[in-house]
């Protein structure tokens, strides 16, 4: 399945779940089949930078909270996906109406990973940015230190 190395998490469960949606009702319901298609493949392209995301954030030690805004978005594809495998095939009015709903999920979902990860990524960056600022002024006062001691040795050795 879709989801299977993302692993058991939290994330990983409702990635799962929507991919294992999309197959059933996808194979018993014809009636959705393109929309199903490019759900799929916007999935399979968010796919490595989930797992990268909440493997990075299980070695970071935190974060669960990014991860729930992620996996709210999964369990409601997953939803849509369940209520439209209850639509039959000779009921135009609600195939039509689900069908714009599922291509409002793929769009909204798009800009919603796009725009989410993006943010995150900015964050992150920021926060790299500040953690080596702080690490580069330890190195300078330990170079400091250093140069200071060096300093006081050549002295020592030049006074004798």
């Amino acid at each position: 399945m879709a989801g299977n190395l993302i692993g058991g998490a939290a994330l990983g469960q409702a990635f799962r779940m929507l991919s294992e949606s999309m197959s059933q009702v996808g194979q018993t319901s014809v009636c959705f089949d393109s929309n199903f298609r490019r759900l799929k493949s916007i999935l399979q392209s968010i796919k490595p930078v989930l797992e990268d995301i909440e493997r990075l954030n299980k070695a970071l030690e935190g974060r669960e909270s990014e991860i729930e805004i992620f996996k709210k978005r999964l369990e409601e594809g997953e939803k849509l996906v369940r209520k439209c495998s209850k639509i039959k095939r000779y009921n135009l009015c609600k195939r039509w109406y689900y069908s714009k709903k599922l291509a409002d999920l793929e769009n909204s979902t798009l800009k919603f990973f796009s725009v989410h990860g993006l943010i995150q990524t900015c964050r992150d960056r920021k926060q790299i940015l500040v953690a080596l600022k702080e690490e580069g002024e330890k190195l300078d006062e330990i170079y400091s230190i250093l140069k200071n001691m060096k300093l006081d040795k050549s002295r020592l050795i030049s006074s004798t």
